[in-house]
C-alpha cells in the first residue's frame, strides 16, 4: 500500500524551476555586449554581459521558487530573451525562446539537458533588416522542473543502466555542440512551419448576469474583447490572429472569463487549449464548439459556455511579423454544425446507504449545465442491529410506485458525433474485464504458463475481433447528419490510423507467445499482460484527450439532508444519452437509464482520484438523456421492463427479484495510524440499503484475519435480476479501529462490487471439478470464472483523506432465490469460515527473524521509559525479540536477536497477510504497550526459492536432543532481502562429487604441462581478450593525479585512444545504496520505519512521524511438514541452541560486538547547488557530523560558485551501532548567518556489514604506486582468500598466468600495469567478476564516485543538488593507508602564441577619394579578457581583400587540462574577487581602420584550443568547415600551422557592395607552458626576442598621413599620372595651335608680294 499522489495532484506543493544558460551561438553580433534575460511569472534574472563574439559564453545557473499546484505552475511559460546593451538607450532584443512549463513537464525527468533552443524575431517587432532564417541564433540551456516527487536531470547515466562501462559514459561531449542532433524541437520529426492562427469568440451562456469580458493569452501575447454589459448571453464576435511556428514548445491558449463585480473584475472561469491536443497530426482547428466552464474555485460550480472557433493557416513568410491583430467579425450560423434540441434528464433513484447525515429525511435534485431539476425527497433510516462502532449511517428505500426528479435543458444534439467515444469506452471495460477474469485464472492455475499462454492469446483473439466489427461498423468514419469541421476530419483520419495499426501490435503479442520457449513462457506472459495494460491505458488517455470539441457539461446529482448539502456525483452525461439510431443496441453503448451505483462524495472533497475515502452516499438507480421529441419512442421502445405511469412516475414489471447476499471476509491490512494506539482491535462493517452487519474483533494487530462469512438472509430489490447481472450493485465498506474507554477510530472507508448470480445460473457457477466442463480446456476454465459462486478474494482498499489506509481481501455475491423467500426481517448472520473453494490453500513456511536492532532512535523520552522489545507479526504468528541492551547513542540493539517459527501462509503470494512490526515497551512483568509499528511490504520478496527444510512438531522433538526443526548447514544461504532470488544455494549431489575432482585433477595437470594456455581460460571462463599493448604506447603517469582518473572516467571516445591507457573509475548518477547491482545495501538487513503516529493534512499526503528505524533480516522458506491440524505456529517453535550453522551464529555474535571505525570522506564537488544569495551563487562549504563530533571546512569556502570543486578529504572515528548515519551538509557562508543549502545522511553500518564489501573500492586495475596506487589495507589475494574461507570454499590455486577459483578459471585482464605482480592482478581480476561464481554470486563495489542528493527540512523530498563524494571504512586499531590525494588540481600556466601572417578574400570595407573599394586593415585578439586586448599593424590599402603581418600575439592564461577550462580571477564585489572558468577560446576579429568614422568590422574567428578544427594546409583548399572535420588538442600537439576559414560580416557597410564572403586567416598558434616560455622568451609583434621579419606588403601599404611625399608618389601620381599627361599633351598642342595660329599672320606678311 502506499499514498495515493494522484490525490493530491491539485494541491500546493513546492517547486524548483533549476535553469543553466550555457551560451548561444550564431548570433550575428560580433561587436556588441550581449547578455540573457531569463522571465517566469513576475521573476526575472539575468547573466553577465559577454563582449565582441557571435558564440557569447555564459554558464550561469538560476534557480526559481514557486509553492502552488501543478495546474498552475504547468500555465507558466518561461522566456528567454537575448538582448545587446546600448548607452543610453533601451536594451535591444536579438532574439527570444519560450518555452512552456507544460512541455518541460512532459519530458523524461522533467527536464532537458544542454538542448539547442532557437530564437526568434521578438515579440510585436516587425524584422529590421532581411535576414537568414537563423540569423538570430540559438541558445543552449539545461531546464527542469523539480517537485517533491522528482529530482534534478543532470549530465548521469539513467540508474538502470548498471554495465561499469556504460556508467563511465559521462554526457560533457563535443556532440552537444552539434545544434541540429540537440535542438529542443527536432525538425525531424515534424517540419517546423510558421502558421497563422485565427482564433474567434462569438457568444456564450452565462449562469449569472453581468458584464463579461474574456481576456486571452498566448504567452507573450496578450488581448482582451470589449465588455459585453449587464447580460448572461454577451456577444462579442471577436477575432483575433497572430503568427507563430509550429510545432513549438509553446501551444498553451489560456482563456479567462472576467465578470465586473464590487467595482472590480473577477474571474469566474478559465480554460487552457492546447494546441497540440487539437492538431491530430496536421494543423490545429477546432470547432466551432461550445467549452463548458467552471468556477476555478469550486469545480463544483457551472459558470456557463463560450462558443469559439479555432482556424489555423500555414504562412508562405519566412519570418512573418509576431504582432497580434484583433478585428470584429459577423455571427455565425450554427445550423450547419448542429441542432439544437430540448434534452431531458431523468434521475431515478431507488435505495441508498451509507449516507453521512443525522436528519431525518433526504432531498437529491440534478443539475446540467444552467438547468436545475425538481427535488425529490423522502425519509432516512438508521440500519437496526447492535453494532461495535456508533453508527452514523443512514440510508432510504422507495417504494412502488417510484418517483424521479426531472430536468429540461437546451443543448446542441452531437449524438452522432459520439460513436468512437462509445466504442473506445465499450472496447476498455472489455479489455479490462478479460484481464481481470485472467488474474483470478493466474491465481487459480499458478505454475501453469502453458494454459496461462492459451488463455492470452484467446484474450487478444477476442479482443482483434472486438476491433474489426468497429471497423466494419464505421465506428470511426461514420457519417455524420451536420457538417463536419476539420477538428472531426482530423480526428477521424487519427481514429482510423490509430486503429489499423493497433491490431498489428496485438498479432505481434500473440506471436511473441507462440514463439515463446517452454523455460521462458512465464516471463513472456508476464510481458503480455503489461503489454495489454499499456494499451488498456493509451486507449483510455485517447478517449480523454480527443474528446475536446462538442463536450457536454457534467451532470451533477447532489443529495442534501436537513439543510445541508451531504455529498455530491459528478457524472459524463454523454455516457448517459438515448441513442435515437441504435436503439436496439442501446443498452450495450450507453447506460442510459441502467441501474447502476452511484456514488457521492463530500462537496468540500479536494481529491482528484475517485477512492480517497471522502464517499458520503452510494444510491442505487438510474439516469435517462432523452431528446424531449423522441421520449415516446424511448418509453415505448428502450426502457425494457420499466412502466411509466405518469411523468416522474414509474413502476417495474417485475416487482421484487429477491437476493441472498454473502460477503467473505477473509483478512487486512492496515497502515499504522497511530492517532490512539498503534496496534488496536479492528473490525469491518458491511453496509447495504437499510441492512449492516459486522466482522468479529480482531485483536490487537495491524494484520487482523477474521476467515468470516456474512450473510444478508434476503435482500429485496425491485425489478429483474437481469439489470444487477448487467450492473452489479456496490456494498459500502468501514473499517473501524475499537480500544477500550475511547472512542472508535474511522480507519478508512470503501466499497466493494459485488458479484450477480441469477437462479438460472446458479447450477453452473459451482467451482466443483467437474469432468463434463473442466476437460474442454484452459480458455473455457478461465470464461467460467465470470460467473462463479462464490466469487473469488480480491483486495480492496479502504482510503481515508485522499490514502490508503486498509486493504480488505474479500467478495462479496448476491444470489438470486428462486424457490421462496426467506424471512425479511432475520439479522445479518455472521460464521466463520469462508467457503473451501475460495479459502487460500493453506502451506507452511519457516520464517527466521533476525533482530538487528533499532536505529536512529529520535524519542528520549520514550527510549528511557523501560525495557523495549520487537515483535513481528505474520498471520497468527508473533516472533518476538529479546529485550533490550542499553542504548548506545541513537541506536538499541537485543539481547536476544534471533526467533524463528512455522507459519501457515497461502500458496498464493497475492493473498500473503502482511508482515507487521511492532516496538512494544516493556515496563514491567506483564505491562506491555506498543509505542510504534510499521507495515513491512512485499513479504514475498523475503521467499528462498528453490529451497525446502523438514519441519517436525514440538512433541515429538522432545525425544531428540539438538532442534525441531534442522536444515543442512549446506542449503543455508544468504539471501538478497530485496530481490528474493536464490543465488548463492546450490543443492549437492554427492554422486557427482568424484567425477568432479577428477576432472579438476586433469585440468591442473594440462596447466602444469602448459598445455592449456591463459587464453583458453580466459574463452572458457569470461571470453575475455586484450590485446598486448606496446610499452611504447603507455604514458608517463608521473604527471597524472587522482583527478585525472576521475575525469577520465567521464569521457569515453574510442578516438581518443589517449584515454584508454589512463585508469578509470565508476562515477554513480545516485547514491551507492540505491544501485541494484548491490542489492541496494540491504542485503544483510533490511529498514523497516518505525512509525509513531501519523498526522493527516487537508491539502496534502499525510505524514507519518518516524521515530526509528528497525534493521532485520528476514527469510521465509517452503517447508515440508507432517499433517497435523490447522492451525498456527504455536507448536512448531524452532529452539535457538542449533537453528543456526556456525556461520550465521558468528555473524549474529559480530552485530552484537561494537566496532570501532575509522571513517575517511572524500568529498569531491558539488552540482547545481541552489543559490542561496539574492543576486550570484552561493559561497559553499561542507560540514559533517558524526555521533557527537562534528567538521566544519567554512575557512576554505567556495566562492561563487553553483558548481563547486571542493576536492577535501575528511576523518573522523565512529562506534558501531552508536554511530551508524553520518551528516554531511553543504552551507552558503554569509557574513552574518550561514544558511544551509541541504543535506545528504549515509548509513555507515550498511556499508560495513554488506557482502557487497562498500568499505573500499576495488579499483579497475592493481598497482603499487602512483596515482592508481591500491589504497585498501589487504592486498586482491588476502581478500580473495578471506572471503573464499568465509563461504567455505577452497582457497585459489595459481597455475602460472592462470588462476582457479570454485570452479572456475580466470585469466589476467590487466590492460595498463602490466609490470604489477601476477598474482594480485589475477585475484583482482576474480574478484571484479565474483558474481560469476557458483558459490557466491553478487558484485563487489568497485571503486567509484557516488553522486547524492541534497535535501532541506524545510523544502521536503525537493532536491537542492548534488554531492559527489566517496567513503572509505576501515577498522580504527589496524594501520591504514595514505588517504588518497584529491587537492585539486591549480590550473597551469601557459602562454600562447598566436602568429597573425596573412589574409585573403576579406570583404572590402570603404572606398577611397576616387570611389575604389579598399580596406585598412588590421587583426585584433584576446582571450580572457576583452580589455586587454593586442592588435597587429595596420595593413594600408589593401584593395585586393588580401594583407600581410608575421604579427605575434602573447597571451598568458592559467588553463585546467582536467576540466579543460581557461582559470581567472576577476572582481566580484567590493571587497572579493571570484573565480571564473571559460573554455580556452582564442577570439580574432578583422576591422577596417577609418580616421574620421568609426572603424568596420569585417570578419571573426574563434578557436577553442582544446578543441579545434584542423587547419587547412593551403590557402586553396581552404573552405568552410565540414560538420565531421578532425579536431586536435592544442595543448597536447603544442604547435600549428595554417589557413582558417573566417567567419565574415552578416552585411557590409551601407553603399558597398558584398566582395568576398570567404575570408581566410593564415595563423602559426604555439601553445607553451610557463616555464617554457621563460626559457625561450619571445617578444610581441615584430620585437625580439625571436623577432619575425617584417612582412612583405604592396608599396601602397602605409599611412598616407604620415608619409606625404610617398602618398604623392604611391597614391596621388599613380591616380593623376595619366590626366597630367594628357593635360601636358593637351597644353603643348594648345600652345602649338595656339602659335601656330598666332604667327600665321607674321608670316603672311612676311611673305613678299609678286
Amino acid at each position: 500500500m502506499s499514498y495515493m499522489d494522484d490525490c493530491f495532484a491539485g494541491a500546493p506543493q513546492d517547486f524548483l524551476i533549476c535553469i543553466t544558460v550555457h551560451k548561444a551561438a550564431k548570433v550575428g553580433l560580433a561587436t556588441s555586449e550581449l547578455y540573457v534575460k531569463v522571465s517566469l511569472d513576475k521573476t526575472q534574472k539575468s547573466t553577465k554581459t559577454f563582449q565582441n563574439s557571435e558564440n557569447p559564453y555564459f554558464n550561469e545557473y538560476f534557480v526559481f521558487e514557486f509553492r502552488c499546484s501543478l495546474s498552475d505552475l504547468l500555465r507558466m511559460t518561461i522566456l528567454f530573451e537575448l538582448k545587446k546593451t546600448q548607452t543610453l538607450m533601451k536594451n535591444l532584443v536579438v532574439g527570444e525562446l519560450l518555452i512552456d512549463l507544460h512541455s518541460v513537464w512532459n519530458q523524461p525527468n522533467h527536464g532537458f539537458f544542454k538542448k539547442w533552443g532557437r530564437l526568434e524575431p521578438p515579440i510585436g517587432e516587425n524584422p529590421p533588416r532581411e535576414e537568414p532564417s537563423d540569423s538570430h541564433g540559438y541558445l543552449q540551456i539545461d531546464l527542469v522542473i523539480v517537485s517533491q516527487h522528482s529530482s534534478v536531470a543532470n549530465n548521469l547515466i539513467p540508474e538502470e543502466n548498471t554495465d561499469t562501462q556504460s556508467l563511465n559514459k559521462w554526457s560533457v561531449d563535443q556532440d552537444y555542440d552539434d545544434i541540429e542532433k540537440n535542438l529542443l524541437q527536432n525538425p525531424n520529426s515534424y517540419t517546423p512551419s510558421n502558421i497563422r492562427y485565427s482564433i474567434a469568440f462569438f457568444r456564450g451562456f452565462f449562469v449569472r448576469k453581468g458584464n463579461y469580458m474574456i481576456q486571452y493569452r498566448f504567452h507573450p501575447f496578450k488581448g482582451k474583447t470589449p465588455v459585453a454589459k449587464q447580460t448572461t448571453t454577451p456577444v462579442w464576435n471577436h477575432q483575433i490572429s497572430f503568427a507563430w511556428i509550429y510545432p513549438s514548445l509553446a501551444q498553451r491558449f489560456l482563456i479567462l472569463v472576467h465578470i465586473h463585480e464590487h467595482l472590480k473584475w473577477k474571474c469566474v472561469a478559465e480554460y487552457e487549449l492546447s494546441f497540440e491536443e487539437i492538431a491530430f497530426k496536421s494543423i490545429p482547428s477546432l470547432g466551432p464548439t461550445y467549452l463548458q466552464l467552471y468556477d476555478p474555485v469550486q469545480p463544483m460550480t457551472y459558470v456557463g459556455r463560450l462558443l469559439l472557433e479555432v482556424r489555423s493557416d500555414t504562412v508562405a513568410e519566412e519570418r512573418p511579423s509576431h504582432v497580434i491583430l484583433a478585428e470584429d467579425v459577423h455571427g455565425l450560423d450554427e445550423s450547419p454544425f448542429w441542432k439544437e434540441e430540448v434534452f431531458m434528464v431523468e434521475f431515478l433513484p431507488l435505495l441508498g446507504d451509507h449516507i453521512q447525515s443525522s436528519a431525518s429525511s433526504y432531498k437529491i435534485s440534478m443539475k446540467l449545465a444552467e438547468n436545475t431539476s425538481t427535488i425529490l425527497e423522502g425519509p432516512l433510516k438508521t440500519p437496526s442491529g447492535k453494532f461495535r462502532s456508533a453508527m452514523h449511517s443512514k440510508s432510504f428505500r422507495q417504494d412502488a410506485p417510484y418517483r424521479s426528479c426531472l430536468l429540461r435543458a437546451r443543448l446542441p444534439d452531437n449524438r452522432d458525433k459520439y460513436e468512437s467515444d462509445y466504442f473506445m469506452i465499450d472496447l476498455v471495460d472489455f479489455m479490462r474485464s478479460e484481464l481481470d477474469t485472467f488474474k483470478v485464472f493466474q491465481l487459480k492455475s499458478p505454475q501453469q504458463d502453458v494454459n496461462q499462454a492459451k488463455c492470452l492469446k484467446a484474450i487478444i483473439s477476442n479482443i482483434l475481433s472486438k476491433i474489426k466489427e468497429g471497423i466494419k461498423e464505421h465506428r470511426f468514419d461514420h457519417e455524420m447528419e451536420s457538417q463536419r469541421t476539420p477538428w472531426d476530419i482530423n480526428r477521424q483520419l487519427f481514429l482510423v490510423g490509430f486503429f489499423a495499426k493497433l491490431p498489428l501490435e496485438l498479432r505481434q503479442l500473440k506471436q511473441e507467445l507462440r514463439s515463446s520457449y517452454v523455460e521462458n513462457l512465464d516471463a513472456s506472459v508476464a510481458d503480455v499482460v503489461n503489454e495489454l495494460h499499456r494499451l488498456v491505458d493509451k486507449i483510455t488517455a485517447l478517449s480523454n484527450m480527443t474528446r475536446v470539441q462538442d463536450e457536454w457539461p457534467d451532470l451533477l446529482l447532489s443529495l442534501s439532508a436537513g439543510g445541508k448539502e451531504v455529498g455530491v456525483c459528478r457524472l459524463n452525461a454523454k455516457l448517459f444519452l438515448h441513442l435515437q439510431r441504435r436503439e436496439l443496441q442501446q443498452n450495450q453503448i450507453t447506460q442510459c437509464w441502467r441501474l447502476k451505483s452511484f456514488a457521492f462524495k463530500d462537496p468540500g472533497c479536494i481529491h482528484s482520484c475517485p477512492n480517497c475515502g471522502c464517499s458520503t452516499a452510494l444510491i442505487l438507480g438510474c439516469v435517462a438523456i432523452v431528446v424531449e421529441r423522441e421520449r415516446k419512442q424511448f418509453l415505448s421502445n428502450s426502457i425494457g421492463d420499466w412502466i411509466s405511469i405518469e411523468p416522474m412516475v414509474w413502476k417495474t414489471r417485475v416487482a421484487w427479484t429477491f437476493f441472498r447476499c454473502h460477503v467473505y471476509v477473509h483478512q487486512a491490512k492496515v497502515r499504522p495510524t497511530g492517532e490512539k494506539k498503534h496496534v488496536c482491535d479492528s473490525h469491518l462493517r458491511i453496509l447495504f440499503g437499510e441492512q449492516a452487519a459486522e466482522t468479529n474483533t480482531s485483536p490487537g494487530t495491524l494484520s487482523p484475519i477474521w476467515d468470516a462469512e456474512i450473510t444478508f438472509s434476503c435482500i429485496t430489490l425491485p425489478g429483474s435480476v437481469d439489470w444487477y447481472v448487467q450492473n452489479p450493485p456496490l456494498l459500502s465498506l468501514e473499517f473501524f479501529n475499537k480500544e477500550k474507554s475511547l472512542a472508535d477510530e474511522l480507519v478508512g472507508k470503501g466499497h466493494v462490487m459485488a458479484s450477480v448470480i441469477s437462479g438460472e445460473h446458479l447450477a453452473d457457477s459451482a467451482w466443483e471439478d467437474g469432468p463434463h466442463y473442466w476437460s474442454k480446456g484452459p480458455v473455457n476454465k478461465m470464461q467460467r470464472l465470470k460467473h462463479v459462486s462464490p466469487p473469488p478474494l480480491k483486495w480492496v482498499p479502504l482510503a481515508r483523506k485522499g490514502s490508503v489506509q486498509a486493504e480488505v481481501l474479500m467478495s462479496a455475491e448476491f444470489i438470486e432465490l428462486v424457490d421462496g423467500v426467506a424471512d425479511a426481517s432475520k439479522e445479518p448472520v455472521l460464521s466463520t469460515g469462508i467457503p473451501k473453494a475460495i479459502r487460500p490453500n493453506m502451506l507452511n513456511f519457516v520464517l527466521e527473524v533476525v533482530f538487528v536492532g533499532l536505529r536512529n532512535y529520535s524519542k528520549t523520552t520514550m527510549s528511557t521509559a523501560g525495557k523495549r522489545k520487537i515483535n513481528i507479526m505474520m498471520g497468527d504468528l508473533v516472533l518476538t525479540s529479546g529485550p533490550s541492551k542499553a542504548r548506545i547513542g541513537n541506536s538499541i540493539n537485543f539481547l536476544v536477536a534471533y526467533a524463528s517459527a512455522v507459519v501457515s501462509l497461502p500458496d498464493q503470494q497475492e493473498y500473503w497477510p502482511a508482515m507487521i512490526a511492532a516496538d512494544v515497551l516493556v515496563s514491567g512483568l506483564t505491562t506491555e504497550s506498543i509505542l510504534g509499528a510499521a507495515l513491512i511490504p512485499n513479504s514475498a520478496s523475503f521467499l528462498q526459492r528453490g529451497k525446502t527444510t523438514k519441519c517436525e512438531t514440538q512433541s515429538s522433538a522432545a525425544s531428540y536432543t539438538s532442534t525441531a526443526v534442522t536444515m543442512d548447514e549446506e542449503e543455508e544461504t544468504e539471501v538478497d532481502a530485496t530481490g528474493g532470488k536464490d543465488t548463492e544455494w546450490e543443492e549437492a549431489d554427492e554422486e557427482e562429487e568424484s567425477p568432479g575432482k577428477w576432472r579438476r585433477f586433469w585440468r591442473r595437470l594440462m596447466f602444469a604441462l602448459g598445455l592449456r594456455p591463459a587464453a583458453y581460460a580466459n574463452r572458457m571462463a569470461l571470453r575475455y581478450a586484450a590485446d598486448d599493448m606496446d610499452n611504447s604506447e603507455l604514458i608517463a603517469e608521473g604527471q597524472f593525479t587522482w583527478w585525472t582518473k576521475f575525469y577520465n572516467s567521464m569521457y569515453w571516445k574510442a578516438a581518443e585512444m589517449t584515454h584508454e591507457y589512463k585508469h578509470r573509475l565508476v562515477i554513480y548518477p545516485n547514491e551507492l545504496e540505491k544501485q541494484p547491482q548491490f542489492g541496494y545495501l540491504q542485503d544483510w538487513a533490511v529498514p523497516v520505519q518505525m512509525v509513531h503516529g501519523v498526522k493527516f493534512r487537508k491539502q496534502a499526503p499525510p505524514r507519518e512521524d518516524v521515530y526509528a528505524t528497525l534493521k532485520i533480516q528476514v527469510k521465509l522458506t517452503p517447508c515440508q511438514c507432517g499433517s497435523w491440524d490447522e492451525g498456527g505456529g504455536g507448536d512448531m517453535v524452532r529452539p535457538l541452541a542449533a537453528s543456526l550453522n556456525p556461520r550465521e551464529q558468528t555473524m549474529l555474535q559480530s552485530l552484537s560486538e561494537s566496532v570501532r571505525l575509522a571513517v575517511r570522506v572524500y568529498v569531491v564537488q558539488g552540482l547545481q547547488m541552489r543559490p542561496r544569495d539574492v543576486k550570484q551563487n552561493s559561497d559553499c562549504y561542507v560540514k559533517l557530523s558524526l555521533g557527537a563530533k562534528t567538521l566544519s571546512d567554512r575557512a576554505a569556502y567556495i566562492p561563487n560558485q553553483s558548481n563547486p570543486i571542493f576536492g577535501r578529504i575528511f576523518e573522523l572515528e565512529a562506534n558501531l551501532p552508536g554511530d551508524n548515519m553520518l551528516l554531511l551538509m553543504v552551507y552558503d557562508q554569509d557574513t552574518c548567518r550561514d544558511d544551509v543549502i541541504g543535506q545528504t545522511y549515509i548509513d555507515l553500518e550498511d556499508r560495513w556489514r554488506s557482502k557487497h564489501r562498500a568499505t573500499v573500492g576495488l579499483a579497475q586495475e592493481y598497482s603499487r604506486s602512483g596515482y592508481n596506487q591500491w589504497h585498501d589495507v589487504s592486498l586482491p589475494s588476502e581478500i580473495l582468500t578471506s572471503i573464499c574461507l568465509q563461504r567455505g570454499i577452497q582457497p585459489p590455486y595459481y597455475y602460472g598466468n592462470v588462476l582457479e577459483v570454485d570452479g572456475q578459471l580466470f585469466a589476467d585482464e590487466t590492460t595498463i600495469s602490466r609490470g604489477e605482480e601476477m598474482h594480485e592482478r589475477l585475484s583482482l581480476t576474480v574478484l571484479k567478476n565474483l558474481e560469476r561464481l557458483p558459490s557466491f554470486g553478487y558484485k563487489l563495489v568497485p571503486e567509484h564516485v557516488e553522486t547524492r542528493s541534497l535535501y532541506r527540512d524545510d523544502y521536503p523530498n525537493v532536491e537542492q543538488g548534488k554531492l559527489q563524494l566517496w567513503i572509505e571504512l576501515f577498522e580504527a586499531n589496524k594501520v591504514m593507508p595514505f588517504p588518497v590525494d584529491i587537492t585539486p588540481v591549480p590550473p597551469a600556466g601557459y602562454e600562447v602564441r598566436v602568429v597573425v601572417k596573412n589574409l585573403r578574400g576579406i570583404q572590402a570595407g570603404d572606398r577611397n577619394v576616387f570611389g575604389k573599394l579598399m580596406s585598412d586593415l588590421y587583426v585584433t585578439g584576446w582571450c580572457q579578457d576583452i580589455d586587454k586586448r593586442q592588435s597587429t599593424d595596420i595593413h594600408y590599402r589593401s584593395f585586393t581583400g588580401d594583407a600581410a603581418f608575421n604579427w605575434r600575439m602573447i597571451f598568458p592564461m592559467m588553463y585546467s587540462p582536467n576540466e579543460d577550462m581557461m582559470v581567472f580571477r576577476r572582481r566580484g564585489g567590493l571587497f572579493e574577487e571570484i573565480e571564473v572558468k571559460r573554455p580556452p577560446v582564442i577570439y580574432l576579429q578583422i576591422w577596417d581602420r577609418d580616421f574620421i568614422t568609426r572603424n568596420e568590422y569585417l570578419g571573426a574567428l574563434e578557436l577553442n584550443l582544446s578543441n579545434m578544427p584542423m587547419p587547412y594546409e593551403t590557402e586553396a583548399h581552404c573552405q568552410a568547415y565540414p560538420k565531421q572535420r578532425k579536431r586536435l588538442n592544442l595543448f597536447q600537439r603544442k604547435s600549428i600551422h595554417g589557413w582558417f576559414p573566417v567567419d565574415s560580416a552578416p552585411k557590409p557597410r551601407s553603399g558597398l557592395p558584398i566582395t568576398s564572403t570567404k575570408g581566410k586567416m593564415e595563423l602559426q598558434i604555439d601553445v607553451c607552458t610557463s616555464a617554457e616560455a621563460s626559457n625561450q622568451p619571445a617578444g610581441h609583434g615584430h620585437d625580439p626576442p625571436l623577432a619575425l621579419e617584417k612582412p612583405d606588403r604592396p608599396d601602397t601599404a602605409f599611412n598616407p598621413l604620415t608619409h606625404p611625399f610617398k602618398s604623392f608618389h604611391y597614391i596621388l601620381w599613380p591616380s593623376i599620372r595619366k590626366y597630367v599627361l594628357w593635360g601636358v599633351l593637351l597644353s603643348v598642342v594648345i600652345v602649338a595651335v595656339v602659335l601656330f595660329f598666332t604667327k600665321i599672320p607674321s608670316q603672311l606678311m612676311s611673305i613678299p608680294f609678286l
